[in-house]
C-alpha cells in the first residue's frame, strides 16, 4: 500500500476512484464522493486508456488525492508503465505478423473500428433502475454502427419495454426483445439469433462500460482474425460496504492487465485443467463472441445460467466449448466494465451459493471429458489451497467475521448440489425430449 496513513484493505470502507495519467484533472470516483468512514482509496490507474494497475492511499484530503495518486503510481507502477509505453511507441505489426501486442495493448494503436457493426445485448428481468443506469452509460459510446439489444426474460410487468421505449424516442439503437422462457441462457440465446450484427458484446445490467469498451472489444477481433471470443476487465463500482469487499476478494479480476491469447495450439497453457479452469478466460459480464462462432457451438447451454434450473456456469461453459472447436479468446484489458457488487447479507448470501451452484454444474456437465478428469485428479491435493487463500482475504478485507466462514460453506454446498443438479437437470431434459415434450 502507498499512502500516508497506515489503513490497509481490511480497515473499512474503501472509496474506489480512476486516474487517467494522460489526462488532466482529478481522480474520478466510480461510486461517489469520499465520506467520512473511508478508511482508504483504491485508485485504478490507465495510461492511454488501458489500465496499468491499483495504488491504494490515504483518502483524504481530497484536494490533493489526484496528486497523490499520481505520485503513487510513478513510484509504484514503474514497470508497467514503462512497458506500457514501449508498446504504445512500437511500430504496427505487418498483416501476418505474430507480434500483435501494439494493437492489443495500447488504445492508441487500436484501428478504426466505426465500420465494424456491434450488437450490444443486455439480459435483464424486472431490474429497471439498475437497465436505466446501465443504458445511460451504454448510450454515451460513440461507436457508428452500434445495435444496443435489450432482452426482457421473462417479465412480471412492462416496465422494462416502457423504458426502453421511453428512451429509444431519442436513441434508434435502441431494441427491445422479450424471452418468454427463464434464463440468462435463453434470452442470451435470442440475443444471437436476433442480433443484428456479427460481433455481440453481451454485458448485464448491473454494470456501468467504460466508453472505450467496444472500441477495446473490436480491437481484439481484428488483432486477429481466428479470435472467436473477447472479454475483458471488471473492475469493483464501490467497495463501500463487507458485502461488496467479500465479493471483490473472494472473486478478484485483479492482476490481469496485459492481454492474453488463449486456443488449444499456439496459446494453450501448460496446466492439466486447462482449458477448464474457472475464471481463466473472463467473465460473462463483460465478453463478445463472433455470432457465427457461438452459435456453430450450439450458443449457451439453456439448464445453465442465471434464473434457468443450474443457475450459472453458462459462461465457463461457453468459454470451453469455444475453445474446444478451435476458436480463440482474446483478453483485452482495456475493455473495462464497472461491476456493482452485491449490496446486503441477503444478495451476497445468494450470489456465493449461485457461484458455486454454477461451478458445480459446469463440472458436472465437462465430467465426461477425460482430460477434465485427469487435470481433477492430478490437481486434486492443490486445487482446495486457492480457494482458501481467496476465501481467507475475503474474510480479512470485509470484516465479517463468523458470516465469512458462512458463506464458505453455502459456496461449497452450491458446488455439490450443482453437480448433482445438473446431471439430473439434463436427465430430464433428455427424457423431455425423447417423448417429444417442449
Amino acid at each position: 500500500m502507498t499512502g500516508a496513513n497506515s489503513a490497509t484493505e481490511q480497515d473499512g470502507p474503501i472509496w474506489t476512484g480512476l486516474l487517467d495519467l494522460d489526462q488532466a484533472g482529478h481522480v474520478i470516483g466510480t461510486g461517489g464522493p469520499v465520506r467520512a468512514d473511508h478508511v482508504l482509496a483504491r485508485v485504478l490507474v490507465r495510461l492511454h486508456g488501458a489500465p496499468v494497475g491499483y495504488v491504494s492511499i490515504a483518502p483524504r484530503p481530497e484536494e490533493t488525492l489526484g496528486a497523490r495518486a499520481r505520485e503513487a503510481a510513478e513510484a509504484t507502477l514503474s514497470p508497467m508503465l514503462l512497458s506500457h509505453a514501449h508498446c504504445a511507441e512500437a511500430s504496427e505489426p505487418e498483416p501476418n505478423s505474430a507480434d500483435r501486442a501494439p494493437i492489443t495493448a495500447c488504445p492508441r494503436s487500436f484501428p478504426a473500428s466505426d465500420d465494424v457493426g456491434v450488437t450490444i445485448a443486455i439480459a435483464t428481468r424486472n431490474r429497471t433502475e439498475l437497465l436505466r443506469s446501465c443504458l445511460n452509460a451504454v448510450q454515451k459510446l460513440d461507436h457508428e454502427k452500434l445495435e444496443i439489444l435489450v432482452v426482457d426474460n421473462a417479465p412480471s410487468d412492462s416496465s422494462t419495454q416502457e423504458l426502453v421505449s421511453e428512451l429509444a424516442r431519442s436513441d434508434p439503437r435502441l431494441v427491445y426483445a422479450c424471452e418468454p422462457g427463464r434464463g440468462a441462457s435463453a434470452a442470451r440465446n435470442l440475443a444471437l439469433a436476433s442480433a443484428r450484427y456479427d460481433i455481440v458484446a453481451l454485458t448485464d445490467d448491473d454494470v456501468l462500460v467504460d466508453p472505450g469498451w467496444v472500441s477495446a472489444l473490436v480491437a481484439g477481433f481484428a488483432a486477429d482474425p481466428e479470435v472467436t471470443c473477447v472479454t475483458g476487465f471488471v473492475a469493483p463500482n464501490a467497495l463501500d460496504n463487507p458485502f461488496q469487499r467479500y465479493f471483490e476478494y473472494r472473486y478478484p479480476h485483479q492482476g490481469l492487465f496485459v492481454p492474453a491469447l488463449f486456443d488449444m495450439g499456439q496459446y494453450r497453457r501448460s496446466s492439466s485443467l486447462y482449458p477448464f479452469q474457472a475464471g481463466i478466460f473472463g467473465r460473462g459480464a463483460n465478453m463478445a463472441v463472433r455470432r457465427s462462432a457461438a452459435l456453430k457451438v450450439g450458443g449457451f447451454d439453456p439448464l445453465l445460467g442465471a434464473g434457468a434450473l443450474c443457475r450459472g456456469g453458462e459462461d465457463l461453459d461457453l468459454f470451453v466449448r469455444l475453445i474446444l472447436d478451435g476458436g480463440r479468446i482474446c483478453y483485452m484489458p482495456s475493455a473495462l466494465i464497472w461491476h456493482r457488487h452485491r449490496e446486503d447479507a441477503d444478495a451476497l448470501n445468494n450470489a456465493v451459493y449461485v457461484y458455486g451452484y454454477g461451478l458445480g454444474s459446469y463440472l458436472s456437465k465437462h465430467l465426461s471429458n477425460r482430460d477434465l478428469r485427469t487435470g481433477l485428479l492430478a490437481h486434486a491435493a492443490r486445487l482446495p489451497g486457492p480457494q482458501v487463500a481467496r476465501m481467507k482475504s475475503a474474510s480479512r478485507s470485509s470484516q465479517l467475521g463468523a458470516h465469512s466462514f458462512r458463506l464458505a460453506m453455502s459456496e461449497a454446498y452450491g458446488v455439490v448440489a450443482g453437480v448433482l443438479g445438473y446431471r439430473v437437470a439434463a436427465r430430464r431434459q433428455a427424457h423431455a425430449f425423447s417423448s417429444g415434450e417442449k
